[in-house]
């Protein structure tokens, strides 16, 4: 009896009490990107894989996806970051799966080559091969479903891994001379599986930081107005031309439902402003020049180009003089404050770029050559020019910017730990480290450069 009485208050204990209800985090954007580079040389090592993952990453990350990033997986490190990647697709908007590597086609399906996989298919015949691929390496087309089991609306698949490897020789299918290259795939309908070269080729790992593909993904992938088809497109294009025709990327459609932009719709072209004081006073240039109020009424204003054609103007008629110190300075912190509040590539980055230009440009003009603040007004320019360029992923020409700025102003830390920054984009880490130090050092008065720089040597460890 004492019995039936302890299982009935357990019972009742359960129908009193409601179930547990798991909360379930919703990510309109998610993304896994995986980056190879570590192969044993009986498959080949890969120099750029890491670093286009890296910078794949950080893009997406910008564009507001949560992103899963994962460098030099063995098989089961892949299955369970796809097994964790899976579990955020629901209510997704837009899923996407990047892996640079190698990649093989064995018996018509592709395989992702994970890093140690131990898959060698020299002495087998196709079902051999297919059955070591299967336990060895990752099947593409199980990415594809998984991303389109987890219910995603638009899922992507860009696989930079057509690169060449001995591990995909088949005397079977291919002549022997013929390393590399990917099958057609067929994604599920809701996908889009792109290929860094065309089925049966295989792609450029780039002379530079980056593979040839990726390197002209990233230059698309936050442009604001392209739909996802366009972003390929544009990155195809690229690719064609820097290759002279011998890469030719290619997408495997299957996208339903409206038009996704990935860095959002183009901007709306902007309403001329009613006529005011600062409008009549540049109209009036032509017949006198403008005083130093009225030069800074323009660059407080953010009207540069009006400034900086005024400014010209003065300079013509007087010759150069301190007037123009003020509103070139206002000018370049009007730039300050767009890098702040913007991190990614917009509309405003190219604002900022603009304005130092034109800066850089004015000041020979209209500054006096023994004037104290040329050198620091023009590294300014140069280092906030070298800034927006690191946004704009272009690494590569903000390193000769933050150069002009070190020269011209050695006692400042920051273009020091700027230049380590885009060292480290390019993949230059002995070059990143040894600015990152050097704007760490005592040499230097500011403590918040230090600190930036000894964040940055703490990351790199």
């Amino acid at each position: 009896m004492n019995i039936l009485r302890g299982l009935a208050f357990l019972i009742g204990s359960c129908l009193m009490v409601p179930p547990a209800v798991a909360e379930t985090t919703i990510y309109p954007r998610a993304a896994l990107v995986i980056g190879n580079t570590k192969y044993k040389a009986d498959v080949g090592p890969l120099r750029n894989s890491v670093n286009d993952a890296k910078a794949v990453a950080k893009t997406l990350r910008g564009l507001g996806f949560a992103v899963i990033e994962e460098h030099n997986v063995t098989r089961d490190e892949l299955l369970e970051a796809v097994t964790e990647f899976r579990g955020r697709l629901h209510g997704s908007e837009v899923a996407l799966f990047y892996y640079a590597g190698h990649g093989i086609s064995v018996g018509g399906l592709n395989y992702l080559v994970p890093i140690k996989s131990g898959y060698q298919p020299a002495g087998g015949d196709n079902t051999t091969r297919r059955l070591l691929a299967e336990t060895k390496l990752f099947n593409a087309e199980q990415i594809s479903a998984e991303m389109s089991a987890g219910g995603g609306r638009c899922n992507l698949v860009i696989l930079d891994a057509c690169r060449n490897t001995p591990v995909a020789l088949d005397a079977s299918t291919r002549n022997a001379a013929t390393v590399g290259g990917l099958s057609e795939m067929r994604p599920p309908a809701g996908s889009l599986v792109a290929f860094a070269t065309d089925a049966g080729h295989t792609a450029r790992d780039g002379a530079g930081s980056h593979g040839l593909y990726t390197e002209e993904l990233l230059k698309h992938l936050t442009t604001p107005g392209l739909t996802i088809e366009q972003v390929f497109k544009r990155t195809r294009s690229g690719v064609l031309e820097r290759s002279e025709g011998a890469q030719l990327p290619a997408e495997y459609s299957r996208l339903i439902g409206d038009d996704i932009y990935l860095a959002g719709p183009a901007p709306a072209s902007p309403t001329p402003p009613p006529p005011n004081e600062i409008t009549r006073a540049v109209k009036a240039l032509p017949v006198m020049p403008p005083t130093p109020a009225e030069l800074n009424q323009l660059a407080v204003a953010g009207r540069t180009s009006d400034c900086i054609t005024a400014l010209k103007l003065k300079a013509s008629l007087e010759g150069p003089g301190d007037y123009a110190a003020a509103p070139l300075d206002t000018l370049l912190e009007l730039t300050k404050e767009i890098l702040k509040e913007t991190t990614v590539a917009s509309p405003k980055i190219d604002l900022a770029m603009d304005i130092c230009k034109l800066v850089i440009e004015a000041i020979p003009g209209c500054l006096p050559p023994d004037h104290t603040q040329l050198s620091s007004l023009t590294a300014k320019a140069q280092n906030r020019r070298g800034d927006c360029l690191l946004i704009l992923a272009r690494p590569e020409e903000a390193l000769p910017a933050y150069n002009a700025a070190i020269r011209l102003a050695p006692e400042d830390a920051y273009p020091v730990f700027n230049r380590g920054r885009a060292q480290l984009a390019l993949g230059h880490k002995d070059e990143a480290t040894a600015d990152f130090t050097t704007a760490a050092s005592d040499k230097f008065k500011q403590p918040k450069a230090r600190q930036l720089a000894l964040k940055a040597l703490a990351d790199m460890e």
